[in-house]
């Protein structure tokens, strides 16, 4: 049996808010250990509050990897991440230098990309409180119905 692959965020699931109400894991559980990816940026997804990964050159985004997700826990992120986002390998840099393989959620295309630059703290301070209701009524739904079904709920 292959040991899964540790989980690259470099959304909203690098707030320690947010990651325990979607996992159900509590944080000191896991390890976040900071990391980036080069020659990407992070983009908000037009009318909606989470942002997507796309390539551009020249531009480094920063990150956690997350580590020690149960399989229930990422059971339950990948339910968060819905139908926009798919599991896909990345190479992302630690900041001894070293490359690490890991996995990211792939913007699947669904919803259309605006110029603006993500970052964490303008979403902390912009729309966190809204998006914590939200993944709590959504989040409601694991296990009772597919994405597409809870997607009502968001």
């Amino acid at each position: 049996m292959t040991k899964p692959l540790d989980l690259f965020s470099f959304g909203t699931l690098m707030d320690t808010d947010l990651l325990p109400l979607v996992c159900e894991q509590a944080v000191d559980t896991l390890i976040l250990e900071p990391a980036f990816v080069s020659d990407h940026s992070r983009r908000w997804v037009i009318d909606d509050h989470y942002p997507v990964l796309v390539p551009e050159a020249g531009r480094d985004t920063h990150g956690l990897i997350i580590r020690g997700l149960s399989a229930v826990a990422l059971e339950r992120i990948i339910f968060f991440e819905g139908e926009e986002f798919e599991l896909q390998p990345l190479d992302v840099q630690l900041s001894d230098g070293r490359t690490e393989h890991v996995q990211f959620f792939s913007d699947t295309h669904r919803k259309e990309i605006s110029d603006s630059e993500w970052s964490l703290e303008d979403w902390q301070q912009s729309t966190k409180a809204d998006t914590l209701e939200r993944v709590a009524r959504y989040m409601q739904c694991f296990g009772k119905m597919t994405r597409a079904e809870a997607d009502a709920y968001w």
